[in-house]
């Protein structure tokens, strides 16, 4: 895989609805930094719940003497079928459920030795 930055951008999914705010970009200097969109010409996220890939790519051939906004930006957006959604959601929802159950024995574990 290797080394990214995160990108400072949010956005609902196109597909499903839910909130997308992990957005990662290799055209920063790759060290885990945190950057806004306008610092970079690609960035993209998949969605956690349906596995929909949006990415944003810089419509223009140099950047202009402005702050670019998102308008400046060509999205695409590729929505995977129903089977690859509902397998995903799948892993999605097993996963929240295992993180959701460790969650509750830290918190009964801490309640036992606090008695």
């Amino acid at each position: 895989m290797g080394m990214f930055d995160s990108i400072i951008f949010q956005m609902n999914c196109p597909n499903c609805g839910t909130k997308m705010d992990n957005f990662q970009s290799k055209d920063g200097c790759c060290s885990l930094l945190k950057l806004n969109f306008w610092e970079v010409n690609n960035f993209y996220c998949g969605c956690p719940y349906c596995n929909t890939w949006v990415e944003y790519n810089l419509k223009l051939k140099r950047k202009p003497n402005r702050k670019l906004t998102i308008r400046d930006y060509k999205k695409s957006v590729e929505i995977p079928t129903i089977k690859e959604q509902r397998e995903h959601r799948k892993k999605y929802e097993e996963f929240a459920k295992f993180i959701k159950e460790g969650l509750d024995n830290e918190n009964k574990n801490s309640k036992e030795d606090k008695e």
